[in-house]
């Protein structure tokens, strides 16, 4: 009796331990990755910052536009200079606003030179970061030249994923480059501008090289504010261009803005802030273009914001953001918020619907641009809805090193992305008992 008693508690035991490696081995992986903030070279950074804004070419007349369908390419002309391995293209290409009347819209093409795989090169809409809303302040036309705004996108975004085999397409979106209405987080017009760019050179045009795509590895990558339109493009890409086969998207950072009247109350009425400045004020902008109905610059601005608000028709990046942040947000913007505006945010922020396509989100908990709580939020919505999300935090980066790190540390969003397209099963940690703890783990791969 004695020893069956003791063999059914080895079996017990032995169970016990089975089962707990097997939980392990196939628990979800933990959110938090223990790596050091990844180093950047100062003199680099500062050839990054957005301090000059070189006049539009006369590429960007828009005197012999006509309208056309969505996504039809309308001209290209090659970037001069464009460094060895990459073949680079300024193209305008027909898009809708709100209304769905036709718009015309820039963008980059960039794409390897060298012999296309097997059905074609993989394309990436990319979605770049606050730059403002000015027609200078486009990525495609000086995406060459140091310290302006298409510098800061080709250095650490575009550039790397050209290096890595992937044709790029980066809109500038409406406004900025062709004219047409203010988008900044206006997402369902950011999301045509994006769709529409990798419609537009989908086809091999002699414009741009003949060169293939294959249309069977399509994703979307985005930072900040492109991380919020690169979200706004995945729920609404199977409505608006189901004829796009999008495998998944990347999210850094992405600039989210909660429709909260109570939150907003609280960041529009800070007494000492200006580190906001210039996002409000592009926000009013491109919010009062394309709701007139809802928004009204006069109910949400002081006349010292208006004044401001001027400043946006010439004045872009790092430049804006230090004329506009010479008095406290408090001092621009009226509080309590109009109503309006936060109706307004509620249509246009993306995140409410189920996304058919896996995402990878990455943030790091020392951004000071993009709150981590609003990132955090934002994923456990889309886990609640339904979405496949990856969610990667690096505890010691911050808004410009995450650029880096999401690329270069273990797990990879290169590494995400090429598994897609490989038709690998996505990952999923949105289970993870971790997710939103202050636990950190060694890795987010099993590892």
């Amino acid at each position: 009796m004695r020893n069956s008693t003791r063999t059914g508690l080895l079996i017990t035991l032995a169970c016990a331990v089975v089962a707990g490696i097997l939980l392990y081995v196939t628990a979800p992986p933990s959110t938090l990755v223990d790596a050091p903030m990844y180093p950047q070279d100062p003199d680099s950074t500062l050839e990054l910052e957005s301090v000059k804004n070189p006049p539009l070419s006369p590429f960007y007349d828009e005197s012999g536009w006509k309208p056309g369908p969505p996504g039809e390419l309308v001209r290209a002309e090659a970037v001069d200079g464009a460094p060895k391995g990459v073949n680079m293209y300024r193209i305008a290409y027909q898009s809708t606003d709100l209304a769905g009347n036709p718009i015309p819209v820039s963008a980059l093409y960039a794409v390897p030179d060298k012999e296309p795989p097997a059905g074609g090169f993989p394309l990436v809409g990319f979605a770049h970061g606050t730059t403002g809303v000015g027609r200078t302040c486009g990525i495609s036309h000086t995406p060459l030249e140091p310290k302006t705004t298409g510098y800061s996108a080709w250095v650490p975004h575009i550039r790397p994923l050209v290096e890595q085999g992937w044709a790029v397409v980066a809109t500038d979106y409406s406004g900025m480059g062709m004219p047409g209405p203010s988008s900044y987080l206006v997402g369902p017009l950011e999301a045509r501008g994006i769709l529409d760019s990798m419609r537009a050179v989908l086809p091999a045009s002699p414009q741009t090289g003949s060169v293939p795509i294959n249309s069977s590895q399509l994703g979307i990558y985005g930072k900040s504010q492109g991380g919020e339109a690169a979200l706004s493009a995945l729920q609404l890409a199977p409505d608006y261009a189901p004829d796009l086969d999008i495998a998944g998207g990347v999210l850094l950072a992405p600039g989210l803005t909660p429709p909260i009247q109570g939150v907003l109350d609280a960041v529009a009425s800070n007494p000492t802030s200006t580190s906001q400045n210039m996002f409000v004020l592009l926000i009013a902008q491109s919010f009062a273009e394309n709701y007139p109905d809802l928004v009204n610059l006069d109910e949400i601005l002081t006349p010292a914001g208006q004044d401001r608000v001027k400043l946006l028709a010439t004045d872009c990046g790092s430049t804006l953001g230090d004329k506009v942040s010479d008095v406290p947000l408090s001092q621009l913007i009226k509080a309590p918020l109009a109503p309006g505006l936060v109706t307004a945010l509620g249509q246009a922020m993306p995140g409410t619907e189920r996304l058919t396509m896996p995402i990878v989100v990455v943030q790091g908990l020392k951004d000071k641009t993009i709150l981590p709580q609003f990132t955090h939020a934002e994923v456990m919505s889309q886990c609640a809805l339904g979405t496949t999300v990856y969610y990667v935090r690096y505890p010691e980066d911050d808004h410009p090193s995450i650029n880096y790190q999401s690329r270069l540390h273990d797990p990879s969003v290169i590494d995400w992305m090429q598994g897609r397209w490989a038709g690998e099963p996505p990952p999923s940690n949105c289970a993870n008992q971790l997710l939103g703890t202050a636990t950190t783990a060694t890795g987010v791969n099993g590892s």
